[in-house]
């Protein structure tokens, strides 16, 4: 599951002063804390990583991002659709007002696209533009990886080298 470190990253961006983008804040009084979740609001928390259904009750995919607008309003959610265990997993973005919201039979919440698997497997893939802490971290990793395989590789064939060296000075038995 993708929500903690999208938190972590969004933490850290609130952290550094809020994205380029942020309007200046307003300033706020000790009586405009907000102490209790709003009824009928959810938290993202909640949303990241949900299960999304399709009209017929088939799980198409999970919610993996939401887009906010500079206003702080949901435009976009990004669905991971198909692969198995996040294996092959492709993220597609449907916009908010694609999806609709009831509850099941046991009164939990569940998160319909009108959408089959069919047509969400076979959209054109989401690409986000900017990068959380948590991807460039990933994307170094990757790369320290890759770093690593090489020096194995360059090390396996320096000792194979060696390797044929001794032999060809290794004295021969009788």
């Amino acid at each position: 599951m993708k929500l903690y470190p999208m938190i972590l990253a969004g933490a850290l961006t609130l952290a550094a002063g809020g994205p380029a983008w942020a309007e200046t804040a307003k300033p706020v009084g000790a009586d405009q804390f907000v102490t209790n979740q709003p009824a009928g609001e959810w938290l993202a928390r909640v949303i990241l990583g949900a299960t999304v259904q399709n009209d017929a009750g088939e799980t198409v995919g999970d919610v993996n991002d939401l887009v906010f607008t500079r206003t702080g309003q949901i435009s976009t959610v990004v669905l991971g659709v198909g692969g198995f265990l996040g294996m092959g997993e492709k993220d597609v973005a449907v916009p908010y007002t694609a999806l609709s919201f009831k509850t099941d039979k046991d009164g939990g919440r569940v998160i319909v696209v009108g959408l089959s698997k069919d047509v969400l497997t076979s959209a054109p893939a989401f690409k986000a533009t900017e990068k959380t802490t948590y991807d460039k971290l990933k994307d170094k990793a990757v790369d320290m990886g890759h770093k690593t395989m090489d020096k194995a590789v360059e090390l396996k064939d320096v000792a194979a080298q060696k390797i044929t060296d001794m032999k060809k000075t290794e004295p021969v038995k009788k």
